[in-house]
């Protein structure tokens, strides 16, 4: 098996090796496939309508290209979490055009991989999300978190290795992508049916999307808005092109440990989770990254300040959700 980057070791005491899984060549080849994702890569976040779904709809002929003004990378860490859950944790950072200068980098999503995990969380409306028992044999849930390691969506599926490479397809429903609230400025929809199939080639993987954008009503009623198709397509470079975010994570890491730790407190419960997307008008992760701030550098020197930043983390996702 592919040895797991040592960056992020300080968060697990297992690694790789101890999967109890090892003898089962599914597992293995599946383990590989989410272990090939890891490392530097120059990513491709491209979107677009090809379809209205709804009498009197004109479909939005702009096309998201993360590429447009600027050149976007990801660092990909593993992080073991278990002998049989998997972290991707993406850092994002992006180049100027002209001169390849490093314009910002930032914490992105991670990407939860977990072999037949016993539940995992169905998206039922904005903020509300039921816990379901996971019953797929042989099955892998991807839990994708937003900023603050909060719920963004999950999914089951199997890993597929009918083809050459191998690949993984599954459906969920899921909040609007902050994308289109952010960076479009969408309002028109509020929810988001999902179909994804990750691909993982040699030296690069693709995540390839068939959307629909739906409106969601007060009663859960749903009407499809217009169908999507995207792409992000992840392009290993060399470990050099990403050596600002390497060294920006590993200035952060023993917080996102902290982080990571708490989070996992509330999703082991298996009980279902609904919250609000702001308190007095702050966002959650705007909130949690003045603790990220303020515990990062002092958690490196006293790690005994761990508790105190877990409570501060908790006080935060507390105040946020709906009990």
């Amino acid at each position: 098996m592919k040895k797991i980057s040592t960056l992020l070791l300080p968060l697990v005491a297992l690694t790789v090796a101890c999967s109890s899984f090892a003898s089962n060549s599914t597992f293995e080849k599946a383990e590989q496939a989410i272990l090939k994702q890891a490392g530097c890569y120059l990513v491709d976040y491209s979107w677009v309508e090809t379809e209205s779904l709804k009498e009197g709809y004109k479909t939005d002929g702009r096309v998201y290209d993360s590429n447009a003004d600027k050149t976007t990378y990801e660092l990909i860490v593993p992080i073991r979490k278990s002998a049989n859950e998997i972290r991707l944790q993406h850092v994002l950072f992006l180049k100027d055009l002209k001169t390849g200068e490093v314009k910002g980098t930032m914490k992105h999503h991670a990407e939860d991989w977990a072999f037949e995990s016993d539940h995992h969380y169905e998206f039922i409306s904005k903020g509300l999300w039921h816990s379901v028992p996971s019953t797929l044999r042989a099955g892998w849930t991807r839990k994708t978190t937003n900023l603050d390691d909060g719920l963004r969506y999950q999914c089951e599926a199997q890993w597929n290795f009918d083809n050459f490479h191998p690949e993984w397809n599954c459906a969920n429903f899921s909040p609007i992508p902050g994308r289109e609230i952010r960076d479009m400025g969408r309002k028109d929809y509020n929810t988001l049916d999902r179909k994804s199939r990750v691909i993982v080639y040699d030296s690069s993987w693709i995540e390839r999307q068939d959307n629909v954008k739906t409106i969601q009503d007060a009663n859960g009623g749903k009407t499809p808005l217009a169908r999507e198709h995207g792409r992000t397509w992840y392009i290993r470079q060399p470990d050099s092109a990403c050596d600002e975010a390497r060294d920006y994570a590993a200035s952060k890491v023993t917080y996102w440990k902290v982080l990571m730790e708490v989070w996992e407190e509330y999703f082991a419960k298996g009980e279902s989770w609904s919250e609000v997307a702001s308190v007095n008008g702050l966002p959650r992760f705007v909130a949690m990254f003045a603790v990220e701030e303020k515990y990062s550098d002092l958690l490196r020197s006293n790690p005994e300040l761990a508790s105190s930043a877990k409570g501060e983390i908790r006080a935060i996702i507390e105040q946020y959700r709906v009990k």
